[in-house]
């Protein structure tokens, strides 16, 4: 009996993931890691190296090439976004070529749509999945109508929105699959691709998870909010900015502690501190988890940008409710109305923090009935299970 060949898979991403310090790492990692371990699946990822060198996973070929130049300036007059421009690098492409001629591909699978810049090079009629982490289109229009910045960087960011659009919508003609990681994206694919097939792939999640649940939050703990993450992205930035602003009177009025922490360029975070005093600013920790466990709510102010916001995931397991912007909650499968503090902006958010901080019967309940919803819901295993089930539907074009 002759055995079924192994599906030979093109997974083309921004650089080695396995450095993970940031949401979309993790995610792209997550995902290579679990298709890479079903059955009959043969996967190499083409890549930029990281800042920092990376090693493990035997079972991915890794194709490491280059690093993504910093230079933004020249994507100006491309046809392409500008991180597709500087991601599409002849460093990169020629490393495409040389694969494209060693190896007949089943499928490729295009991560993110930055990496878009592959379709020029992929031949036509092969199969492609776009495994989407924002619906960028929309996301980007969102960041490009925001009024702060000044005149150039708006009509930067418009330009780049509006080739952003274009490139998506291309991916998503030229793609036998699109991969939503929320509800909400995948209703926007689906409605400028009627009858593409669309799956939802939220993220899984790989770090401990207390068997009994997380400790209760008591009158010991600080009145601390707390909000971990990576402000390396100018919506992230402008997300945290607005609701420092808004936050500032509710949160200085009732004394609470506001911390922010993680990936962070230090002296912005300086001049955040010299802005706002009465919160505290920590880049770049080994480890958010001492923060978590001194805080009694995880803050998600994500009013600009989509996606699944990892963070979430990590607050929850912690043992912390939630308090967001209702569109930053997309995907999470929690009770918004009853087991999480939401409003619609910043300002709102803050005055319905201030009235649940010392709330700690609302808190334990909010975060016990989270912890329920979401612990047995974010499996990588299942992810890719998921996966690689749809690409067995797939048939090159």
């Amino acid at each position: 009996m002759e055995m079924p060949h192994p599906s030979q898979i093109l997974w083309i991403t921004r650089q080695d993931p396995r450095s993970s310090d940031s949401g979309e790492l993790i995610y792209s990692l997550g995902l290579i890691r679990a298709l890479a371990s079903q059955p009959d699946i043969r996967l190499t990822v083409l890549a930029h190296h990281a800042k920092t060198s990376s090693q493990g996973d035997t079972s991915v070929d890794w194709q490491l090439h280059g690093t993504i130049p910093n230079s933004r300036i020249r994507g100006l007059a491309s046809s392409l976004p500008s991180d597709a421009h500087r991601l599409g690098n002849p460093t990169i492409r020629l490393a495409l070529r040389s694969l494209l001629a060693k190896q007949k591909w089943q499928h490729f699978i295009i991560d993110q749509a930055a990496c878009a810049w592959a379709l020029d090079e992929i031949p036509a009629h092969s199969s492609i999945i776009h495994i989407s982490h924002n619906h960028e289109a929309s996301v980007r229009s969102q960041v490009a109508r925001d009024q702060s910045g000044s005149l150039p960087m708006k009509l930067a960011l418009r330009w780049d929105a509006w080739k952003y659009g274009k490139m998506e919508h291309r991916l998503g003609n030229q793609s036998s699959l699109i991969t939503a990681i929320t509800p909400r994206d995948a209703d926007a694919f689906a409605t400028l691709h009627p009858g593409k097939p669309i799956i939802n792939l939220p993220p899984g999640y790989d770090r401990p998870i207390p068997n009994d649940g997380p400790p209760p939050i008591t009158s010991d703990r600080p009145r601390t909010v707390v909000l971990a993450g990576a402000f390396e992205w100018i919506a992230k930035r402008r997300n945290l900015t607005a609701f420092l602003t808004a936050a500032e009177p509710a949160f200085r009025k009732h004394d609470i502690r506001f911390d922010v922490v993680g990936k962070a360029d230090p002296s912005w975070f300086e001049k955040l501190a010299r802005q706002h005093p009465w919160a505290t600013f920590t880049p770049n920790v080994p480890s958010v988890t001492p923060f978590l466990e001194n805080a009694r709510i995880g803050l998600i102010p994500e009013a600009l940008g989509g996606g699944f916001k990892l963070k979430a995931l990590d607050y929850i397991f912690a043992g912390l409710p939630l308090a967001a912007i209702h569109a930053a909650l997309s995907g999470v499968p929690i009770n918004h109305l009853t087991d999480a503090i939401t409003a619609d902006e910043p300002a709102h958010l803050a005055s319905r923090i201030a009235e649940r901080i010392d709330d700690l019967d609302f808190l334990n309940r909010a975060a016990q009935q989270s912890f329920a919803a979401c612990r047995n819901s974010f499996s990588w295993q299942t992810r890719g299970q998921q996966l690689a089930g749809a690409l067995g539907y797939l048939t090159p074009r």
